[in-house]
């Protein structure tokens, strides 16, 4: 082979070797700068993944996310699970490949996203939980919860009931299923007010309608055959709007839930419930964010366990929320 020819095949060598180096570096990164300019190349790089993003709930979750990024320097990424836990598995698993320092996430399923946090966190990322919180938690490697409380969400509920009412009534409630720490923090909120409202009288014992809106409709339908009824008290949204549906709009009886979700603000809307009590998302996610940030810079928290109030939403107000 002659020298010329040579360095021809290794000059074209060098430029094919070029070219791949330059698509690798060309990529397009995975995740989008905070607000307010470029991040610095020493800025962590945090993700959030919603359960979805369909809703005022989840919008206020994404800006509240957004502005202590940009509050606090950091490259957010915002994803949303559209409601799919293996979805949600597989952007877990994509935000560890790609190096993210924190992962903040709001399962889709409880208990499904137990593993994928577990490997995250094995691989040294911080792993944090809002709003909902996965099944055993603290040993899912999860280093921050942070979401509302529930005891006080339900004494939020039941007082204003008791409001409403003027402090005396026929009352009844629904709850999800009994073994349920959701459940049993709402029904311990409900029984601290009514404690201090004696002419509130259950005259129908809690019924466990496991969050189900058809058995909340069924149970209420035949409630309303038996008892003459002021309030229907319910733990959450869907049983709220199954009460709704059996009492009709407008029925003179006050029916709230809890959760804060678009069926429960439609049904604000056209009288067939009351009220609801919404978490706000958006604390959670500033306080869950800017705590991750704390760990990341090698410092402590006081507690791991961040507890945000509820929101009361009324005909008054859902318009802010929907």
């Amino acid at each position: 082979m002659s020298k010329k020819k040579f360095f021809a095949i290794l000059l074209t060598c060098a430029m094919a070797v070029s070219v791949l180096a330059g698509c690798g570096s060309g990529e397009t990164p995975a995740s989008t700068p905070a607000a307010g300019g470029e991040p610095k190349d020493s800025a962590y790089k945090i993700a959030l993944i919603q359960q979805h993003q369909t809703n005022a709930f989840q919008i206020a979750i994404t800006e509240a996310a957004e502005a202590k990024a940009s509050e606090l320097g950091v490259e957010l990424t915002v994803l949303s699970a559209d409601q799919d836990a293996a979805a949600q598995i597989s952007q877990i698993e994509q935000c560890v490949s790609e190096g993210f320092n924190a992962i903040l996430f709001e399962p889709v399923d409880p208990d499904g996203l137990r593993d994928a946090a577990k490997s995250a966190a094995d691989a040294g990322v911080i792993v944090v939980n809002i709003v909902s919180v996965c099944t055993d938690w603290e040993s899912a490697g999860i280093s921050i919860v942070s979401y509302g409380d529930n005891v006080k969400a339900g004494e939020n509920e039941m007082q204003h009931v008791a409001d409403l009412l003027g402090g005396k009534g026929n009352v009844a409630i629904l709850t999800g299923p009994a073994a349920s720490s959701d459940s049993l923090g709402r029904l311990e909120g409900y029984e601290n007010v009514l404690a201090n409202y004696p002419d509130m009288v259950q005259v129908v014992a809690p019924a466990d309608c496991q969050w189900d809106t058809a058995q909340a409709q069924t149970t209420v339908e035949s409630w309303l055959s038996a008892y003459d009824l002021d309030a229907i008290v319910c733990q959450n949204d869907g049983m709220a709007v199954g009460a709704g549906n059996a009492a009709g709009a407008n029925s003179g009886i006050v029916i709230t839930g809890l959760d804060g979700t678009p069926d429960g603000y439609e049904a604000i809307k056209d009288g067939r419930i009351t009220g609801t009590v919404a978490q706000d998302g958006g604390a959670m996610t500033a306080n869950a964010l800017e705590a991750a940030v704390t760990l990341l810079d090698g410092g402590s928290l006081e507690s791991n366990v961040l507890i945000t109030d509820s929101v009361w939403i009324d005909a008054s107000n859902v318009a802010d929320y929907e």
